[in-house]
This record gives structure tokens, sequence and C-alpha cells, in this order.
């Protein structure tokens, strides 16, 4: 009983020690020249520490009873500048994928796996020489790294509240929250040319006049006034923040324009408001092909042999067109209403000028080609059928004068016959192409609800 509680307390210094933090332990550390000592391997998994003929200088920053940073200048020359993981409670100082721990007197420096092992890589000392072996060592520090982040989780959760706070301060300083304004005002960074369906993002930023004179702006004006200040209320775009895009819909763009609206939240009357006209101009391909053959166990069961699969047809497509005026502008328009009449389901609703090109696929898929002949089945497989093209009926209203639009409703093409394991064996047949679908062409009047 004696000999084992004499044991406890030799080993009870280490289990303390093993529970300080980098904080408690660089009490006792200074800034200065440190000794060094390199990994140097000399077998096979065998390594021994080598002292390096200069010391290194290694410059410890306190604040209070914190190290806000260890500053290590590699052989003299070099700064690395090493944090700690955890500022209240940390385990280690990070620099790149390396870690520094200080124990025991020694400064160790080190990588770590996703094993909780250590590899030492230096070693810095007050000392000129060093007791410990190489092997010692990466067990030190991990032992001591494992033992202070099972006591991190309140340290942790500190720091996250402290970054809370700080941020939480930071975005009341620089909102319009407790402030009185004059006035907010929407500013383009970018206005694309086109500004239609599918044009690039028009990015945006928000300017607020205080009664002062000072001014606010959002972050990509160069300011930090924050997005969470601003209720959106877009329409005929995207209701995002910075940036904005075209509705894809027409059915959203009335009045042929985007507006960007924001209110502001702490002052409900202040608002501000940005039209931008549509143009209406860039070239839209739509596709409502049939399904490849190689594709097909996509659409139902298919129990795959040496031959290749039968391809889908084209969609059966009504497109209906009416010219209307540009609200904004007087250009001529055309509306354009697409419908799946196979899927029962609107495809697309465009405003497009009268010039702008339409491209509509609803092409046959092409046929999946025949696998090459096996041993036991040495012919080739046959080639798959091509799908039939999708019809099409386009109803232009009388007001139609000019449309720009290419409809593709061709077959698909015949998948090839797989070729024979043998000169004596066939080749497999080719396919059939699919046939081409029927284009019908009205004129009548339109009616469409957008």
């Amino acid at each position: 009983m004696k000999k084992q509680l004499a044991l406890i307390l030799l080993l009870l210094p280490f289990f303390v020690l093993g529970q300080k933090n980098q904080n408690e332990i660089l009490a006792g550390f200074q800034s200065g020249k440190y000794t060094v000592f390199k990994v140097e391997k000399v077998s096979y998994k065998k390594y021994k520490m080598v002292k390096v003929k200069k010391q290194w200088p290694i410059q410890i920053t306190k604040g209070g009873t914190e190290v806000s940073n260890v500053l290590v200048k590699r052989a003299g020359i070099l700064d690395e500048n090493f944090i700690p993981d955890v500022p209240g409670h940390p385990a280690y100082f990070s620099f790149k994928s390396y870690r520094l721990t200080f124990i025991n007197g020694l400064g160790i420096y080190y990588s770590w796996n996703g094993k909780e092992q250590a590899t030492t890589k230096y070693v810095f000392s007050k000392s000129v020489s060093l007791s410990k072996k190489y092997e010692e060592l990466n067990k030190m520090v991990a032992d001591y790294a494992k033992a202070v982040f099972k006591n991190q989780t309140s340290a942790r959760a500190n720091v996250k509240e402290q970054k809370k706070a700080v941020a939480e301060a930071e975005r009341k300083k620089n909102s319009l929250e407790n402030k009185e304004v004059s006035n907010i005002q929407i500013k383009l960074i970018n206005k694309p040319q086109k500004v239609a369906h599918f044009s690039e993002a028009i990015k945006y930023g928000v300017v607020a006049t205080l009664k002062d004179g000072s001014k606010l702006s959002t972050e990509n004006l160069g300011g930090k006034l924050p997005w969470s200040d601003f209720t959106l209320k877009n329409k005929g775009c995207s209701n995002t923040i910075d940036e904005v895009r075209v509705d894809e819909d027409a059915k959203s763009l009335k009045e042929d324009r985007i507006t960007i609206e924001l209110i502001s939240k702490y002052h409900p009357s202040l608002k501000a408001v940005k039209h931008i006209n549509t143009t209406n101009n860039i070239s839209i391909q739509v596709n409502q092909n049939g399904f490849w053959g190689y594709n097909r166990h996509k659409h139902v069961t298919v129990f795959q042999g040496k031959n290749g699969q039968h391809a889908g047809r084209g969609d059966n497509l009504t497109i209906k067109v009416k010219t209307v005026t540009h609200k904004q502008t007087g250009v001529k328009l055309n509306k354009i209403d697409i419908y799946n009449t196979t899927k029962q389901k609107h495809v697309a609703r465009y405003k497009l000028t009268t010039g702008t090109k339409l491209i509509v696929n609803n092409q046959g898929g092409g046929g999946m080609n025949g696998f090459e002949g096996s041993k036991s089945s040495p012919n080739g497989g046959n080639g798959g059928n091509g799908g039939a093209g999708g019809n099409i009926l386009l109803i232009k209203d009388p007001s139609v004068t000019k449309l720009n639009i290419e409809l593709n409703n061709s077959g698909g093409a015949a998948g090839k016959g797989g070729a024979p394991k043998y000169s004596h064996a066939s080749r497999g047949r080719n396919g059939v192409a699919g046939d081409p679908g029927r284009t019908t062409k009205q004129t009548k009047a339109v009616q469409l609800n957008f």
C-alpha cells in the first residue's frame, strides 16, 4: 500500500502538468534564443535528435495571462508565426500544417495526423543538451495534447461567444440601427448591355447617407453596412443580395423591366428602388429531345442483352407566339409560350425581340450500339433504333410579322451493329433511324396569360 501511494505521489506532478494549458505553461517561458535540436534519420524507422549549430530566436507575445502568438525565427531568418488553437485554453500553437507545444521545459515543433499521433521535427530548449529520445518526445507531446483537448469544451464555447459578441459589436457599429438616416440608395456596380432571360448577373450595392452627412456602404462598395439591415422586394429578378438575375419566366416581367427594391428594417419609411429595362435580346435554346438508347434504363425497365437499346422519341410541343410592344421602350417583342403536350406541362414562357433567335429541339434520341460478340455468342449484337422526332404545332397570332425561330425535330440516328468475336461470325445489324416529327403551322388569334 505504501509503495502504491508513493507511486501515485511520484506521478501526480506529471498528471497535473498534463492538464495545464499553454497559457499556464508559458508563464515560465521567456522570449530569447533557444538551442535547437532537429530530427535526423539513422536507419529505416530509426531517428535521433541532433543539435543545430546556431540558436534560433523565439518571441513569445503575451497579453495578461494569455499568449497571443509565438514567433519562431527559423534558422534565425525565416519568420514563422504560431497562433493558439483556442486562445483561452490552448493545447498548441499552429503555423500552416505544423504545431508548437511547450512542455517539460521544451518547445516541441511537430506535425499531427488523423490518428492523433505526433511527429517531432524540432525541439527548442534553454539547455545545451537533450535527454529525451525521438520516440519519447512524440509520445510526450501527443499525450499532453490529448489531455488538454478534453478540457477545451468550455474554452471553445467561451471563444465562440467572444467572437459572436465581437461580430455583433461590429454589426451595430456599421448598421443603421439607432442611427438617423437621410436616405438609402442602390448603386449599380455593373449593368450588362443585355438584360434578358439568361443574361449575366447585375451586381449592386447600397449606400446610406446619415443626417450628419456621413455615408455607410455595403462591403462590395468598400464599406461594412450589413445586408441584414434590409428587406428585399425585388421584382422580375432573383431576390438576392449583391447581385440579381433576370427571371427565366416572362410571367414575372409584366412591366418589361426588373426592379431592385429594398427597405430599411430600422427605418421602414426609407426604401431604395432601381428600375432596369429589359432588352430581351439573348438567343435561347430549348431542348425536349427523346432519350438516347444508352439511357433507356433510366426511363423503363431494361433487360440488357447484347443488342443495343432503342431510343426515345422527342416530345410533342405546342408553341404559341404573339407580338406585343415593350411597355418601357416601345420595341416590338414576341411573347412565346412553349407547352409540352406529351408531359402536359409548360416548358417556358419568354419575351424576345422579333429578331432574336429561338431554337427548339425535340429530336429523337440516338439508338444504342450493339455489343461485340463473345466466346459463347460470337455474333455481334444488333444496334438499337433511333427515336422519332416529336411533333410541333406552331400557332402564330396575326400580330406576328417577324419570328426568328428554328425548329429541329428530326429522327434520331440508328445504333451500329456490334462487331463479331471471330471472323467467321456475323456483325450485328444496324438499327433503324427514327422518323422525323411533323411540323404544323397555324395562324389564328392567340391568348396568353402573361
